[in-house]
């Protein structure tokens, strides 16, 4: 076992009990310094009987799961709810159960201290089932490390059915109460064997020496690994819910609900200043009418955009068409020029047949048709004829074909503008659809602007049409402030569920590596023996008469005087429950085995000094109960710092003066009279 972890386990600030609203009162007990910062090592509840000394411990019981309250009268009219502050595995946390009729069946816990919860979220654990492992039960045990421990009913059998450890199980190793000092059934020899067995099978567990560890450690690690995965998978079909319905997410949820909030409080101070001031009905008609002349603006604006992208749309339209025109002419010629060619006639038109030579012009006539041509005739003419049909004749395939280049540029650069013109025109007329989009909700708004102005003119008190606009702002914002509150709510029980799933995932994950730990469980005879030789030595330091063979059994029984424990008297019934007890804190906070590190003790005077029994003189020595307080605090000040003991006491010692938390005197002159202090009819 790892060495003392003074973190580990559960450690008492303040137990507050709230009052019912009629009177507004609460009452409450600090366990912890003068100066607030950590709790007290020792902590002394003092006061005779009937003020309430118990009911304090049994409301930290309460608040901590168990299954009652306390139900004295004055209690049940004075108390509304117990809220205790503690801490658990070195983390603050507070735990509020409601303590009005029938036991509560969920806590609300924080883990923050009492001054602190605003800036916490609340967390709702369940009391019952205590081995849900989402419950309150698992929840407290994980700060001792005994969280999802699963105990056999019947140990000495290969199969049997088991039960979850449960943090009412440890109150019994945690909590002397007053009837038990003296009892002999300090270790429940002769109650239900279900409960002397599961004490015996608590204790195992604290020090890592119980039977069938691999397949306890085995089934704790399948129910946190289950819980864990149901918590993940119920956390992200929450977020899913949650995101379809508010997408925005927290920050933005919450940005809008100041917004809306400050609108609201904007239009409330409208409210009080429109109320008290009779020309601020005046001042609203000309708010009335600025937002129309403005909507009125927007809407000429917005119109005035809309009808010169139109002109600019219709412009290019035809732009467009022209292009489509010029496209069509070069295509036109493009596919003329193919079919004739306009320099060279090599097929007679009349009869189709192929001529032998080319048409000349000669002495002024064509060789083709013999048409006369205009102009000098005779052999200048001729000639001219001849020399520009062979000119003609050599250029005019160069000629052909440098057209046809051209004619093939002009259209691939008619084709380019003509595209590039489209997707402009295109791009103008989505921004058109925008644009008309925004001109019919500025229209809208100069509408509902010139609704407003109308109902103020045409309503004989004006006054109240303005307070009917404000009114309904006022709503409007109320409601966008509550939707983003509802929203918020929806995103806090994200987080929550969140952290639920991370918090099994963590003991999950602690519980594997705990498995896969190859270190040595310790031998459950050396523990006993360990626990043997400190109970002699907390007797022996108390001061035990006659002490002489002190010592425990393989079954934790103890022995004084070579008998059992039985035998011993009334007062020496007291001293040795107390030592069992205070054997148990010591030793299992000194090995660091998984104990709660806390030690209640109800009375630890019962039967002795004053108290002892006329038959029984040996304990009527009052440095008995000296002795003990001096052990415990030598204790706690050496290899105990850390610890913590919480004793309820009639008449503590002087020595213990200092640790006193709370004295009630059972006097109306004397306050506080007791736990419910205005009590004291």
């Amino acid at each position: 076992m790892a060495a003392s972890d003074p973190n580990r386990g559960i450690r008492l600030a303040e137990l507050r009990l709230g009052g019912l609203a009629a009177t507004s009162r609460s009452y409450h007990v600090d366990f912890r310094n003068d100066d607030r910062d950590s709790w007290r090592p020792l902590s002394v509840i003092a006061g005779p009987s009937q003020t309430g000394k118990t009911s304090v411990i049994d409301f930290v019981r309460y608040c901590l799961g168990d299954n009652e309250h306390p139900q004295h009268p004055e209690v049940l009219v004075a108390v509304r709810s117990a809220l205790l502050e503690a801490n658990l595995a070195g983390t603050p946390a507070t735990i509020e159960r409601a303590a009005t009729g029938p036991a509560a069946k969920f806590v609300s816990v924080w883990q923050a201290p009492f001054d602190r919860l605003h800036n916490s979220s609340e967390q709702r654990l369940p009391i019952e089932p205590t081995s849900d492992p989402r419950g309150l039960s698992q929840f407290i045990l994980a700060a001792c490390g005994l969280d999802n421990i699963e105990l056999p009913t019947s140990p000495k059998k290969s199969e049997s059915t088991t039960q979850m450890l449960s943090i009412r199980d440890l109150f019994r190793v945690m909590w002397l109460p007053n009837e038990r000092l003296d009892s002999k059934n300090l270790l429940f020899e002769h109650s239900n064997f279900v409960v002397r067995q599961k004490l015996q099978q608590t204790i195992d567990v604290m020090f890592d020496v119980h039977d069938a560890d691999g397949n306890d450690l085995a089934s704790r690690l399948k129910v946190a690994a289950d819980a864990a995965r149901e918590a993940d998978r119920a956390a992200s079909s929450l977020r899913a819910i949650v995101q379809e319905e508010h997408p925005l997410g927290s920050l933005v949820l919450d940005t809008d609900r100041e917004r809306a909030k400050m609108e609201a409080q904007t239009i409330s101070a409208q409210f009080a200043q429109l109320d008290s001031d009779y020309t601020t009905r005046g001042d609203g008609i000309t708010e009335l009418r600025q937002r129309l002349a403005s909507a009125q603006t927007a809407a000429r604006d917005a119109a005035v955009r809309v009808r010169n992208r139109e002109s600019l749309v219709e412009r290019l339209a035809a732009l467009r068409g022209q292009y489509a025109d010029d496209k069509k002419k070069l295509t036109f010629l493009k596919e003329a020029e193919r079919l004739f060619d306009p320099l060279r006639v090599s097929v007679c038109p009349a009869c189709l047949s192929q001529l032998e030579a080319s048409p000349v012009i000669v002495n002024g006539a064509c060789s083709l048709c013999g048409h006369e041509l205009p102009g000098e005739g005779g052999a200048h003419a001729s000639h001219s004829a001849e020399a520009e049909h062979a000119h003609v004749d050599g250029d005019a395939g160069a000629t052909n074909q440098g057209a046809t280049a051209v004619l093939e540029a002009e259209l691939k650069a008619t084709n380019r503008r003509l595209d590039e013109l489209n997707d402009y025109w295109n791009r103008l007329y989505e921004d058109l659809t925008a644009l008309r989009s925004a001109q019919e909700k500025a229209d809208r708004a100069v509408v509902a602007a010139s609704t407003a102005v109308d109902r103020v003119v045409n309503t004989p008190a004006p006054y109240l049409a303005v307070r009917d606009d404000l009114a309904r702002r006022h709503a409007n914002a109320q409601l966008r402030e509550q939707e983003a509150a509802a929203g918020l709510r929806l995103w806090e029980r994200v987080r929550q569920a969140e952290e639920v799933a991370e918090r099994l995932a963590g003991q999950a994950a602690r519980l594997r590596a705990e498995r896969s730990a190859t270190v040595a469980r310790p031998d459950r005879a050396a523990v006993v023996r360990q626990l043997s030789a400190r109970f002699g030595e907390i007797l022996a330091a108390i001061g035990y008469p006659k002490l002489s063979e002190p010592r425990l059994d393989d079954r934790l029984t103890p022995y004084v005087r070579g008998l059992p424990y039985t035998s011993a008297s009334s007062g020496g019934l007291v001293l040795i429950s107390l030592a069992w007890y205070l054997t148990l804190w010591e030793v299992s906070y000194e090995t660091g085995a998984r104990a709660p590190g806390l030690l209640i003790i109800d009375s630890p005077q019962k039967n002795l000094g004053h108290g002892a029994h006329p038959d029984d003189p040996d304990f009527a020595d009052t440095r008995l109960v000296e002795n003990f307080y001096r052990h415990v605090k030598e204790w706690l000040a050496g290899p105990g710092a850390g610890a913590q003991l919480v004793v309820v006491d009639n008449s503590p010692p002087e020595l213990v003066a200092p640790d006193i938390v709370v004295r009630y005197s059972r006097n109306h002159a004397v306050p506080p009279y007791g736990l419910i202090d205005d009590a004291t009819d």
